[in-house]
């Protein structure tokens, strides 16, 4: 018990615990709880409040996360204290972070990375399931991002505060040594991994898939305009989870949408309907129901700028070409270097990297299963298009090893020395803004 205790005070040291994709997740999957007690104020810092849903979260993704399993009322409620501690250091380093002129996160920075995350959480449904598990949190999508985008935005702000700390750490080798005698039997182990190449094949849409679909949404816009009911044609006609509302959006501030989507609805007056507009996400038509204390609200329909069943086909046709040639002997990293729309590794023959078995999409899971070193699966579906996989190597779960390991040990130590740095800043911190724990 004494090293499963250990294992946690580690994995705790050596950083958050939890990434905001898991947090979306675990949104989707298993909010409902906290629809069902009664929720409690369990930390106060300055001017924000950490409620206990909110460490019940990240007692939840930890303990499935890490696998760890308090065995005893005590132990549990020691966990809970230690996570919430990081949850009240997090806070703090925020407001650090705030304060830095030189940790500068954008809004296309931000929109990138709720966009790859909401994709991410979307892959681990099917449509229909995301769009029920929506629905039976009375949410829609859009409002899901609104309600994520602030908390990666401090994330990432956050993060950057930490790797600048990071960047300046320094570590001998008697710490790595001394480290790896200390924490051995805690130390996870090297999980089972693989070595992988892909040639990924995205599925581009058609200039003549844009154009119908533009024409689509010039048309219903028409409709609109000549007096037709607007929620009603959201309903016929939206791709949008707010469909089922007719579009609405409800009131939302600067800053709650994207950039192109919130400058036409603020330049509308109510009841005025919009042109067609086209962000990242489609085309969509903006009509303006009221106006109130500096906020906006609005329905809007919205075109999904999606492939067409043709572009797919002709995609997968591309895919079954390259698989025979490279049956007939082609060189993958050949064909990766002219084919592959993953633009990083195409530089490198479509190599990927080592990557933890157990962290795999099911997908690529599938795609592997049966594949001997040396060999390439068969073209293989993913949200991010078709892929063609080449196992390179694998490495079996193992002991981590100062030998074998150096590398990744000296990594560990480092961030376990920039954490030791941070908690002191964040006890200087905490003389300045005001702490209170509740648990």
């Amino acid at each position: 018990m004494k090293g499963e205790l250990q294992r946690t005070e580690l994995a705790i040291l050596l950083g958050r615990v939890v990434a905001c994709c898991a947090i979306l997740i675990c949104f989707l999957l298993g909010s409902g709880r906290a629809q069902q007690v009664l929720d409690r104020i369990v930390a106060v810092i300055g001017d924000q409040i950490i409620l206990e849903s909110e460490l019940n979260t990240q007692l939840d993704l930890y303990t499935g996360q890490m696998h760890v399993n308090p065995r005893t009322q005590q132990e549990r409620d020691q966990l809970r204290k230690q996570l919430l501690e990081q949850m009240v250091n997090d806070r703090l380093l925020l407001s650090a972070a705030k304060k830095d002129t030189l940790i500068q996160v954008t809004s296309k920075e931000v929109d990138d990375a709720l966009q790859k995350q909401m994709t991410s959480v979307k892959s681990q449904f099917t449509e229909d399931e995301f769009k029920a598990q929506l629905q039976a949190e009375g949410l829609t999508e859009n409002e899901l991002r609104k309600k994520y985008r602030e908390q990666i935005e401090s994330q990432m702000m956050i993060d950057r505060l930490v790797a600048s700390k990071l960047q300046k750490v320094s570590v001998s080798s008697k710490e790595v040594k001394d480290f790896y005698q200390t924490y051995q039997d805690s130390i996870p182990d090297q999980p089972e991994a693989v070595k992988l190449s892909h040639i990924l094949l995205e599925i581009k849409i058609s200039p003549e898939t844009t154009d119908s679909l533009k024409s689509r949404a010039d048309g219903v816009r028409a409709l609109a305009r000549e007096g037709e009911d607007f929620a009603g044609l959201a309903i016929r006609f939206s791709d949008d989870p707010s469909a089922r509302q007719g579009g609405d959006l409800g009131f939302f501030g600067r800053g709650d949408m994207i950039p192109k989507f919130e400058e036409t609805a603020f330049s509308l007056d109510p009841g005025q309907i919009s042109d067609v507009i086209q962000t990242e996400f489609g085309y969509h038509i903006i009509k303006v129901e009221d106006k109130m204390d500096g906020r906006v609200h609005a329905r809007h329909i919205l075109i999904l700028i999606r492939p067409s069943p043709e572009d797919s086909l002709r995609t997968k046709h591309l895919a079954d070409s390259l698989y025979g040639e490279l049956e007939r002997g082609a060189d993958f990293s050949d064909l990766a270097k002219q084919f592959s729309d993953d633009q990083e590794s195409k530089k490198m023959g479509g190599e990927l990297g080592w990557y933890p078995v157990a962290q795999m999409t099911p997908e690529f899971e599938q795609g592997l299963e049966h594949l001997q070193v040396g060999e390439f699966s068969r073209p293989l579906e993913s949200p991010s298009g078709i892929h063609i996989l080449k196992l390179l190597d694998r490495k079996e779960e193992r002991k981590l090893t100062l030998d074998e390991d150096w590398d990744a040990i000296k990594d560990m130590v480092r961030r376990k020395k920039t954490n030791e740095l941070v908690q002191q800043w964040v006890e200087k911190l905490r003389q300045n803004i005001y702490v209170e724990i509740r648990l």
